[in-house]
């Protein structure tokens, strides 16, 4: 709808001339201009710019209508539509712009402008003027606002173990593509993540693409968490929604147990075990000690280490490495050994095994007088209700002989 051919000349000159004609005013009524202040409509399709001329009464004369555009604030007006009740109406793009409301020969008080096939360029602010007798010419303006629904996508981020770095890496990737304006994406919740966002030219003349690309630290506090990808934009009725499950590759994450802060020398056995969370899962354990070698008596089992005996060698730092496709990592533990078991723990052990005898022992007794007891009754039973029994075991016989 840009530019202005020169059969646009004459349009424009009566839109002008019905500028400046302004004859005196009759009667006490008053004429009104209504029209939304803005008007939204998708590329592509259809909308309606909304006019209606309010009058006081019947003997008021529409003279002629006009629709202008201006792009710009500071820019020229350009004729989009003229309707003369005398003559037919004229349109900038006959094919797009057309009055509904125009019935040749008569004045059109809705000056409803339809326009079809939405273009980028339709984008401008529009004055409807009226241009009546004897009031003079009143008008409205109406902002159009084309949009352009945007097509909105959310996945997880899958980096190869070979290219994770100790840094932050991409998790989750946001994409709104063909949104006018462009589309404002968020995360929720970020886990402190940083969030890299871009914008580039969309599929079609005048639209956008935003990429918002989550971005966080390998960990296991990350992998398997739920975020959400929210996209908000002026076509949509609500936000658009989309769940997002990372999966996360991460180094293993260590720990030792096993060790309770109780060994003592000449102790039998013990037990350590490696324990890690990683993604992928570990492929390798090692075992060693601060200073070096494992003692003679610690045999390693993938993520256990047996100690066969508890001896000085044994009062060492213990380190075990695990191994995944993302890297290696280590944990530690000190152990310190004390001279005799500590005698508060071998007394609750002790107090704990004799009340475990005690209630086995109870148990037992009340067991017992329990099957007693249930005998003497039915004993009992049997000497109360035997004569009665017997007695009628007779009468039974009588009646049958």
């Amino acid at each position: 709808m840009a530019g202005r051919p020169p059969s646009a000349r004459l349009p424009l000159v009566l839109w002008l001339l019905s500028l400046s004609w302004s004859p005196s005013r009759a009667g006490t009524g008053t004429v009104e201009v209504q029209a939304p202040a803005q008007v939204r409509g998708l590329l592509g399709g259809n909308v309606t710019l909304q006019c209606h001329l309010q009058l006081p009464d019947s003997s008021v004369q529409v003279t002629q209508v006009t629709w202008m555009r201006r792009q710009q604030p500071a820019g020229q007006p350009s004729s989009v539509a003229v309707y003369h009740p005398a003559r037919r109406a004229w349109y900038f793009d006959p094919e797009r712009v057309q009055f509904p409301a125009a019935r040749a020969g008569g004045e059109l008080r809705d000056a409803s402008l339809a326009v079809s096939q939405l273009r980028v360029e339709d984008e401008a602010n529009y004055t409807c003027q009226f241009a009546t007798f004897p009031h003079g010419s009143r008008s409205a303006s109406t902002a159009l606002q084309v949009l352009a629904q945007p097509q909105n996508t959310a996945e997880a981020q899958e980096v190869p173990p070979s290219l994770l770095t100790s840094g932050p890496v991409p998790v989750a990737r946001c994409v709104s593509t063909g949104g006018r304006p462009p589309a404002r994406i968020t995360w929720s919740p970020d886990l402190n993540g940083v969030v890299d966002k871009s914008q580039v030219p969309g599929p079609l003349p005048g639209t956008f693409t935003v990429t918002s690309l989550l971005t966080l630290k390998p960990s296991s506090q990350v992998d398997g968490k739920n975020v959400t990808c929210t996209v908000e934009h002026e076509s949509l009725e609500e936000p658009d929604l989309l769940p997002v499950t990372l999966n996360m590759s991460y180094a293993p994450e260590v720990n030792i147990s096993g060790y309770d802060g109780g060994w003592y020398l000449g102790q039998s056995t013990a037990t350590l075990t490696c324990s890690a969370r990683s993604n992928p899962a570990p492929v390798h354990y090692s075992w060693s000690t601060a200073a070096g070698p494992l003692p003679p008596s610690a045999e390693p089992q993938g993520p256990q280490l047996l100690i066969k005996s508890v001896d000085k060698s044994t009062n060492t730092t213990f380190i075990c490495n695990v191994t995944n496709a993302v890297g290696t990592s280590q944990g530690e533990l000190t152990i310190v050994l004390s001279e005799q078991p500590d005698p508060d723990r071998s007394s609750v052990v002790t107090i704990a095994v004799c009340v475990t005898i005690l209630v086995l022992v109870v148990a037992v007794v009340l067991g017992v007088l329990l099957l007693i007891r249930r005998s003497r009754s039915a004993r009992e039973f049997l000497l109360i209700w035997n004569p009665h029994l017997s007695a009628m075991n007779e009468r039974h016989q009588r009646c049958h002989n």
